[in-house]
C-alpha cells in the first residue's frame, strides 16, 4: 500500500513537470498482458489508433510523442515556470532543481526521493510471486491504480543528463551575440567528469550550475583546515578557469546575468553605440550601478564579481590594464584564488597608473563583502565560523564582526584584518558606509569640494577631519562610524595616519622593538616626549587630546576595567571622560581591581600634565583661563603646559566664575592630594626627596604627601614650599584632606551632616564637637594635629587667611615671604594688632585662643605661657594636657582664684602703691542690666565695679581684664599671669577697651 501511494504521488508530481522523465513499467501499458505473450521488443510510443491496442510488456524510457489516446503514456512537455516551482516545492532537501530554459528537458534520478528505494530485475519487471499467473503481471497496475506488493519494490534510476544544444544568445541587444554551449555550463563529460560525479552528482547542467559547484569545491580545497578537502585535478581547474574567463567577456555568454540584468543594462549601460563595444564593458558598467539595479540582477552581478576577484582574467578591464604588470611582477603565480591580484597589490608602487587604478576599482567594489576578498575569505573563514557564524555576509557585517574580535582571531586572519583596516583608514572610498552616511558632514564640516569617487587614493584628510569634528557631529550613525575610526587609531599607530607619518622616524629610533597594538607604541612615544622631533611631538599631543575624551579610545583602560564599569559606573556615559571620572572617584573602593586602578592612575598622571587633556575642564574653564591665566601656555607648539595652567586655576579658585569650571578644578585638586604624581610641579620639585625619604611608600591616598610632611624639616626648600602650598588647599575643604576625610567619616555624618564643605566649615564643626563622648579618638587626634599645625603658618587657617590677606600684604609682607614654619606672620599681626582691620582682629583672636584650647608644650603661639601652665596647671594635674580645653580652663580658673589679697597685690605682680577701692561684691552683685555679652556694657561702668583690681600698664595694654562665666559677670579679677601670657589672653582688645575672658578661654569679648 505504501509503495502504491508513493508511486501515485510520484506520477502526479511528474505530471506537473514534463522535463522530469522516470521509466516505470506500468507507464508503458494500461492493462495486464497474458503471461504466455512473447517478450516484448524495445518500442517507442506511437500514436494510438485503437484504444484496445496494448503496448509491449517491457517498458523503455519514453520519448516525446503526440498523445492520441489518453490511456497511453503522455509525452514529456516543457514545464512552465509555475509548474517548475510547484515541482521544486515537492522535492526533498538536497535535490537541486532550478528553473529550466524553455525548450530543454532535464532528466532527474530520485533514489533519495522515496523513503524505501524500489528494486527491479534486468528486464525491468518483477515476476509474479510463486509463479502465480492469476496475479497481475509485472508492470501491470493494480485495481487501485498503484503497483501491487509484487511490483512496489521497483527502483528509480537516474538517467544521464540531457545534453543541451548549442544556441545563439542575444538577450542584451547592444552586446554581441554569443554562442552558448551546454546551456551555459561546463561539459559534464569533459575534464571535470570525475569531480562532477564525486562532488556535484546532484547538480544539473546549465546556467553555470556545474561550473559553480566545481568552483566552490576548488575554493574549499584552498581553505585552511585539518579536515578532508576536495581533490580537483589541474585539467578540471583549467576547464573551469577557461569557462569563467570566457563568459566574462560578453554579457550574452552569461545567460542568467543577461536575462536578469537586461532592463538594467538598457537603463544604465547602453553606451556602446557611442563609444563602441569593449570586452566585458557591459558587465563592468553594471557593477558600477550594483546598488541601483533590481534584486535578481544584483544576485547575478555578485556571482560575476566573485569570479572576477578569483581570476583576474575574469575582469577584462582589469586584465587589459594589468596584463603587462602581471607578466613582469607576478610571473609564475598560479591563476585563481585572487593570487595574481594579491601579488600586484604587494607591488603597488611598481604598477603602471592604469593598472593601479583598475586594481583599486576592483578592490573598491569588493570592500564591503568578505566573500569578495579572496585572501580574507581564505584566511578568516574558520574564525568567521567561530565568532560570526550567525552574521550574514554583505554590507560589511562580517568584516565588522571580525574586527570586534580582532584580538581573539587566529594569527593569519588577524594579520589580514589589520592590513584591511590599514588600507581603509588611508582611503575614504574603501568605506562606502562612511561615505554615504557622513556625506553631509564631509561637505559641510570638512569643506570638501570635489567628487568623493575621484579623490586621490591615498588621501586620508577627510577621515582625519571627521575625527577632529567628532564632537560636533549630530548624525548618530555617522558619529558612531567616526568614533570607531578614533578607537582604532588609539589602539594601533598603523591605523592613525597622521601620527604614523609624523612619527615614522621617531618610532624607528625609540620604539622599534615595541609591537603595534594595545596602544603600546603610543605610550612608548609619550614616554619619550621630550626627545621627539617637533612635528612628531605636536602630532602626538593632538592625538592625546582627542583620545582623552572617551574610555573607548583608551583601550588598555577599557579592557582592564570591564568589571568595574559594570559594578560602579554602569549607567555613566562614556563621552567627555565622564565614565573615567567615575572610575577615578571609585578607585579606592575595596573591591576595585588592581589592573583597573593602575590604568586610572595612569590616566590621572597624563591629564595632570596639561589642562587640554581634560575635555570638560578645557571647555568649561575657557573664559576663566583667558582672564586669570593668560599667556601661561603656548597653544600651538604641541608641548604640554606642565601643569602651569592647572596650578594657576587652583591658586585662583575663589575667583573662578563658571560653576562647571570650579567643579573641574576641584576634581583636579582631589587628584593632586591623592597622588603626588598628579601635581606635576610638586612631583618635579620633590623627586629627590621622594627617592630619599619615601621610596618604599606607595603612591595614592595621600601616603607620599604624609611621608614628606613627616620629614618636613629635612626636605629641600623647593619641595617644602610645594608641600606647604598643597596643605593650604587641603585646609580649605575636608574633601581634599585624604587622612581627615577617612578618619572622620562617621563623626562628620553624626555632628556635621548639614554643613557644606568649603571654607573649612566642616573642620570647624568637627573641632567644636571633638570633646563629645561620641567623638572617636582617631578623628579627635587628627583634628588636634591639624589645629596645632595651623600655628606654624597663618595660611593653613582659611578664615584667617581670607580676613587678613590684605593686612599681611601691607604690614607683614617680609615675614610672609620667608614661608617660615615659626609663626612669624602671627607674631607680626599681634605686634600690629591696633593697625589691622577688625575682621582680621577677630580671626586672629579666635586662632590664638584655639591654640590654648589644644595646648602643647613649645607651640608657636602659646609657648610664652608654658611656664605658667606648667607651674599652676600641670604641676598638680599632669594629665590635664591630654584633654582638649583643659589647660585653657585651668588658666581661666586661675584668673578667678587670684583675686586681690588684703594687701591689694596679686600673687605674681609687684605691689602697687595706689590703694585700691574695695572690690565689688561678687556673687549676685552684677546688675540685672549686665547679664550677657550684648548687655551694652561700657568700659567706665566695668572699671567702677572692678576698682579693686590692679590696673595693667596702660602704656602697653590699656585694658582691664574681667572674668566672665556663662552669661553672667561673676566677679572682677585682677590679672596676675605673666605679662607675655596676658598679652595673648587679653591684650588683643587694644587701647581703651575691656576684655571679657570667657571661662574656657575660647574667645575674648572686647567692649569699647
Amino acid at each position: 500500500m505504501k509503495a502504491g501511494l508513493l508511486s501515485i504521488l510520484l506520477v502526479a508530481l511528474l505530471g506537473f513537470s514534463g522535463k522530469h522523465h522516470v521509466a516505470w513499467a506500468e507507464d508503458a501499458k494500461p492493462a495486464a498482458q497474458p503471461a504466455a505473450q512473447p517478450a516484448a521488443q524495445p518500442a517507442t510510443t506511437q500514436p494510438a489508433a485503437n484504444p484496445v491496442q496494448q503496448p509491449p510488456v517491457q517498458a523503455q524510457p519514453a520519448t516525446k510523442q503526440p498523445a492520441a489516446n489518453p490511456v497511453q503514456p503522455q509525452p514529456a512537455t516543457t514545464a512552465t515556470p509555475t509548474q517548475q516551482q510547484q515541482f521544486k516545492e515537492g522535492v526533498k532537501a538536497g535535490d537541486v532543481v532550478d528553473a529550466a530554459e524553455p525548450g530543454y528537458e532535464y532528466v532527474y534520478g530520485y533514489e533519495d526521493y522515496l523513503e524505501e528505494p524500489l528494486t527491479e530485475d534486468a528486464t525491468g519487471a518483477s515476476p509474479a510471486k510463486g509463479g502465480d499467473s492469476s496475479k497481475p503481471a509485472a508492470g501491470a497496475p493494480s485495481t487501485s491504480g498503484a503497483p501491487t506488493n509484487g511490483t512496489m519494490k521497483q527502483r528509480l534510476t537516474r538517467s544521464k543528463r540531457v545534453k543541451k544544444p548549442t544556441f545563439s544568445n542575444k538577450e542584451v541587444e547592444f552586446a554581441p551575440a554569443a554562442e552558448v554551449k551546454f546551456g551555459d555550463d561546463i561539459d559534464d563529460e569533459g575534464q571535470c567528469e570525475k569531480e562532477i560525479e564525486k562532488y556535484c552528482k546532484d547538480e544539473d547542467e546549465g546556467d553555470g550550475q556545474l561550473a559553480d559547484c566545481i568552483s566552490d569545491a576548488i575554493a574549499q580545497s584552498e581553505l585552511p583546515g585539518d579536515g578532508e578537502v576536495p581533490e580537483i585535478s589541474d585539467a578540471c581547474r583549467e576547464e573551469v578557469y577557461q569557462y569563467t574567463v570566457k563568459k566574462a567577456t560578453n554579457i550574452n555568454l552569461n545567460v542568467p546575468l543577461a536575462k536578469s540584468c537586461k532592463n538594467d543594462a538598457i537603463k544604465f549601460c547602453n553606451v556602446t553605440w557611442f563609444f563602441g563595444y569593449k570586452a566585458g564593458q557591459v558587465i563592468s558598467c553594471l557593477r558600477e550601478f550594483k546598488n541601483q539595479v533590481d534584486k535578481k540582477c544584483k544576485k547575478e552581478l555578485f556571482k560575476a564579481q566573485k569570479n572576477a576577484v578569483i581570476y583576474i582574467q575574469a575582469d577584462p578591464m582589469v586584465w587589459e590594464a594589468c596584463k603587462d604588470d602581471s607578466e613582469t611582477l607576478c610571473k609564475g603565480i598560479k591563476d585563481g584564488g585572487g593570487r595574481i591580484q594579491s601579488c600586484l597589490a604587494e607591488n603597488r608602487m611598481k604598477l603602471s597608473w592604469t593598472c593601479e587604478e583598475q586594481l583599486f576599482q576592483q578592490e573598491l567594489e569588493s570592500a564591503d563583502d568578505i566573500r569578495l576578498s579572496t585572501r580574507l575569505f581564505a584566511k578568516c573563514m574558520p574564525d568567521k565560523r567561530k565568532f560570526c557564524k550567525d552574521v550574514e555576509p554583505g554590507n560589511a557585517r562580517a568584516k565588522d564582526c571580525l574586527e570586534e574580535h580582532r584580538k581573539e582571531l587566529s594569527g593569519p586572519c588577524q594579520e589580514e584584518i589589520d592590513a584591511m583596516i590599514e588600507k581603509r583608514v588611508r582611503d575614504l572610498r574603501l568605506d562606502s558606509r562612511l561615505r554615504s552616511t557622513c556625506e553631509n558632514e564631509i561637505f559641510n564640516m570638512c569643506a570638501f569640494q570635489g567628487d568623493l569617487d575621484d579623490m586621490d587614493t591615498y588621501d586620508s584628510t577627510v577621515i582625519n577631519c571627521l575625527q577632529d569634528f567628532n564632537a560636533e557631529i549630530k548624525n548618530t550613525e555617522c558619529k558612531r562610524l567616526v568614533k570607531k575610526y578614533i578607537a582604532l587609531a588609539s589602539e594601533d599607530i598603523r591605523f592613525d595616519v597622521p601620527l604614523a607619518e609624523a612619527c615614522a622616524d621617531d618610532r624607528q629610533k625609540f620604539c622599534s622593538a615595541v609591537a603595534p597594538g594595545s596602544a603600546r607604541v603610543f605610550r612608548c612615544l609619550t614616554n619619550q616626549r621630550t626627545q621627539l622631533s617637533p612635528i612628531c611631538r605636536a602630532t602626538l599631543f593632538d592625538e592625546e587630546v582627542r583620545f582623552s575624551e572617551n574610555i573607548d579610545f583608551r583601550i588598555p583602560m577599557k579592557e582592564a576595567c570591564t568589571e568595574e564599569l559594570k559594578t560602579y559606573c554602569k549607567d555613566v556615559p562614556h563621552d567627555n571622560a565622564l565614565v573615567i571620572s567615575c572610575l577615578s572617584e571609585k578607585k579606592n573602593e575595596k573591591d576595585f581591581g588592581k589592573a583597573c586602578k593602575k590604568e586610572v592612575q595612569e590616566y590621572e598622571h597624563e591629564v595632570s600634565q596639561d589642562y587640554r587633556f581634560n575635555p570638560r575642564l578645557k571647555k568649561s574653564c575657557d573664559k576663566d583661563i583667558k582672564e586669570l591665566c593668560p599667556g601661561l601656555c603656548n597653544e600651538n607648539d604641541g608641548n604640554v603646559c606642565g601643569g602651569k595652567v592647572l596650578r594657576c586655576l587652583s591658586d585662583h579658585s575663589s575667583q573662578i566664575k563658571a560653576k562647571n569650571c570650579q567643579k573641574e578644578v576641584y576634581y583636579f585638586e582631589k587628584m593632586e592630594v591623592s597622588d603626588y604624581k598628579n601635581d606635576i610641579i610638586l612631583a618635579e620639585a620633590c623627586r629627590w626627596d621622594v627617592d630619599k625619604f619615601c621610596s618604599t611608600v606607595p603612591a595614592g591616598q595621600g601616603q607620599v604627601h604624609k611621608c614628606l610632611r613627616e620629614h618636613r624639616k629635612q626636605l629641600s626648600e623647593n619641595c617644602r614650599k610645594e608641600e606647604l602650598l598643597l596643605e593650604e588647599k587641603e585646609s580649605s575643604n575636608i574633601e581634599l584632606n585624604v587622612g581627615l576625610l577617612k578618619a572622620c567619616k562617621d563623626e562628620r555624618k553624626l555632628f556635621c551632616k548639614d554643613v557644606q564643605p568649603g571654607q573649612a566649615r566642616v573642620f570647624r564643626c568637627l573641632a567644636e564637637n571633638m570633646n563629645d563622648a561620641d567623638f572617636g579618638t582617631p578623628c579627635k587626634n587628627i583634628v588636634i594635629n591639624k589645629l596645632q599645625r595651623r600655628q606654624n603658618n597663618w595660611k593653613l587657617d582659611p578664615p584667617l587667611r581670607r580676613a587678613c590677606r590684605e593686612d599681611v600684604a601691607d604690614k607683614c609682607a617680609a615675614e610672609d615671604s620667608k614661608n617660615s614654619e615659626d609663626g612669624l606672620v602671627y607674631k607680626c599681626l599681634v605686634d600690629k594688632y591696633e593697625d589691622i582691620k577688625e575682621g582680621c582682629q577677630k580671626e586672629l583672636g579666635r586662632a590664638i585662643h584655639m591654640a590654648f584650647f589644644t595646648w602643647t608644650p613649645d607651640a608657636v603661639l602659646t609657648k610664652d605661657c608654658d611656664e605658667d601652665i606648667n607651674k599652676y596647671c600641670l604641676a598638680a594635674r599632669p594629665n590635664m594636657a591630654s584633654r582638649p580645653g583643659a589647660v585653657g580652663s585651668c588658666l581661666a580658673n586661675i584668673l578667678e582664684r587670684q583675686e586681690r589679697t588684703s594687701s591689694g597685690r596679686s600673687l605674681l605682680e609687684p605691689a602697687v602703691t595706689t590703694p585700691a577701692p574695695a572690690a565689688a561684691s561678687t556673687t549676685g552683685s552684677t546688675p540685672a542690666a549686665i547679664t550677657s555679652a550684648s548687655s551694652g556694657l561700657n568700659a567706665k561702668a566695668l572699671q567702677v565695679q572692678c576698682s579693686a583690681c590692679l590696673r595693667v600698664d596702660h602704656s602697653l595694654f590699656g585694658a582691664t581684664c574681667l572674668a566672665w562665666s556663662g552669661n553672667t559677670l561673676r566677679r572682677c579679677v585682677c590679672v596676675s599671669l605673666r605679662m607675655e601670657c596676658f598679652t595673648l589672653v587679653c591684650g588683643l582688645c587694644g587701647h581703651a577697651r575691656t576684655c571679657l575672658v570667657m571661662k574656657d578661654l575660647r574667645q575674648p569679648l572686647c567692649l569699647p
